[in-house]
């Protein structure tokens, strides 16, 4: 509880160390899921605050960079978690927020997003909890890459004005 209240009402310098090491800590590499890991890592994660995710992208919503990344690394770190996968498809406006690409205005920011669709689209279970065209939709994102900007097309007619 303590790191989800500093990750919240700390200044930016300790908010940003503090996500830092809740990515580090809830890290967690596929070969070494076990069920028991994955129970520690929820009942941990559920202890920062009441609806950490929400927190979390509360924190990604700022309009500062640093912390805006420093939360995406936190969604990244646990992405590969059918826990937390399932949190976040069913978190209103998730998977809407993980696909913008309008949120996103400098390098540093479209990294980290595309760090956690990769996260996503390359996990065993995803396709499973988020469904098919979810899944399909990381992926379409994946091949775009993160610099990707949907083209707009003009028809320039003679004579108009």
């Amino acid at each position: 509880m303590r790191m989800g209240y500093q990750a919240k009402n700390a200044s930016t310098e300790l908010k940003i160390r503090c996500l830092d090491a809740i990515s580090s800590l809830f890290y967690l590499p596929p070969e070494q899921q076990t069920d028991d890991l994955l129970r520690m890592a929820e009942s941990w994660f559920s202890s920062l605050s009441r609806d950490p995710l929400e927190l979390f992208r509360g924190i990604s919503n700022q309009p500062f960079p640093e912390l805006h990344c420093a939360a995406l690394k936190v969604f990244t770190a646990i992405a590969n978690q059918p826990w937390a996968q399932k949190l976040m498809f069913h978190s209103p406006g998730f998977v809407e927020y993980v696909m913008d690409r309008s949120v996103e205005h400098d390098k540093a920011s479209k990294d980290a997003k595309y760090e956690l669709v990769k996260a996503l689209a390359n996990s065993k279970t995803i396709a499973e909890i988020f469904g098919n065209p979810n899944y399909l939709r990381l992926r379409t994102y994946l091949s775009e890459g993160p610099y990707y900007v949907k083209p707009i097309s003009t028809t320039a007619v003679e004579g108009a004005e």
